[in-house]
């Protein structure tokens, strides 16, 4: 699998705070040339020191190293832009 064919989408389904930060969780969809390879929550923990994906939730999206490397990257990306809006979502 090549990772430059990967593509990746995410939303937000859940916001728990914890202490000193969130629990996000992710629902994440991974397609290699148009279909659908993975669909499934990845946990994710934001606090004031920086994001940290779940590595047991990235390592079961994927068997490949590279994109493993590169949807932990992604999801990284996608949750700095959405942080100010993170507080917003606590249940």
């Amino acid at each position: 699998m090549n990772q430059d064919d990967v593509k990746f989408r995410f939303e937000v389904l859940e916001v728990k705070e914890i202490d000193g930060g969130y629990r996000i969780k992710v629902d994440v969809k991974v397609r290699w040339l148009k279909e659908v390879v993975y669909h499934g929550p990845v946990h994710v923990d934001l606090n004031r020191i920086g994001i940290f994906p779940v590595p047991s939730d990235i390592a079961s999206a994927s068997p490949y190293k590279g994109v493993r490397g590169k949807l932990g990257a992604e999801i990284k990306q996608y949750i700095r832009i959405q942080r100010k809006f993170i507080p917003e979502l606590v249940n």
